[in-house]
């Protein structure tokens, strides 16, 4: 065996290097963490840990995903993440950023499939009913679409992205009695700047898009207001 801390050679008999005392380097096939503890199991959630060297072959697939997304590479950033799931398919992060590739490729059907997929590993994912719920209101099923807001509102209450998914519905609803009530609620729990900003553009692009409607036009102010106040944005 090869110390990963010192780079000598020594017997496996040993349960540390005699070079340098370093116990040798393991990971955790659940929490996917680097543990050089000398344990055999991950003192976090229980499972047996492996060799680092199946850590390094994910983090480096890992790396070199998160580089082609950086330059918009969303293809070959897709095929990195794919090969990590194709050994190790339970990682949270990689199928979460999986089914934002497929999205963004417009492969929606693979996207909703991989956000399934994430929920049935940890209904609890922070988000993922939200983007479930998104891609339903795309297709036009909004009662499937709100069955998986409420389901997000249960998880998090105070979580932004499911607050402006339900405004949408009611948009296509024309019901601007309720979208107001619920941005009451968003400014309320204090709401992600990002996720205003999109909801303004998102909205800008609604009222170019469709015959001009004023109440539309005065949640749009009052999104405009807080971002200036709370964000500091000149428009």
């Amino acid at each position: 065996m090869k110390c990963l801390t010192c780079g000598e050679e020594y017997s496996d008999e040993f349960d540390f290097c005699p070079f340098c005392g370093a116990y040798p380097k393991k990971f955790c096939p659940k929490c996917f963490k680097e543990i050089n503890d000398g344990g055999k199991i991950c003192s976090d959630c229980g499972r047996e840990l492996l060799p680092f060297e199946g850590f390094k072959k994910y983090q480096d697939l890992k790396e070199k995903g998160l580089e082609y997304l950086d330059k918009d590479n969303f293809k070959k950033s897709t095929e990195c993440f794919e090969r990590i799931l194709k050994d190790w398919p339970q990682v949270e992060e990689i199928n979460f950023l999986l089914a934002e590739n497929y999205a963004f490729l417009g492969e929606i059907d693979k996207s909703l499939r991989q956000y399934e997929r994430l929920a049935e590993i940890n209904p609890r994912y922070m988000g993922v009913y939200s983007r479930i719920a998104k891609i339903y209101i795309e297709k036009g099923e909004i009662e499937k679409a709100r069955e998986y807001l409420k389901k997000e509102h249960d998880a998090y209450p105070f979580e932004n992205e499911h607050y402006i998914y339900s405004m949408h519905i009611c948009f296509l609803e024309d019901d601007f009695e309720k979208a107001n009530r619920i941005l009451d609620r968003l400014f309320a729990i204090g709401p992600n700047e990002d996720d205003l900003l999109i909801f303004k553009i998102n909205n800008d692009l609604n009222l170019k898009l469709v015959e001009y409607d004023p109440e539309l036009e005065d949640l749009n102010e009052r999104v405009k207001a807080y971002l200036e106040k709370n964000f500091n944005y000149s428009f």
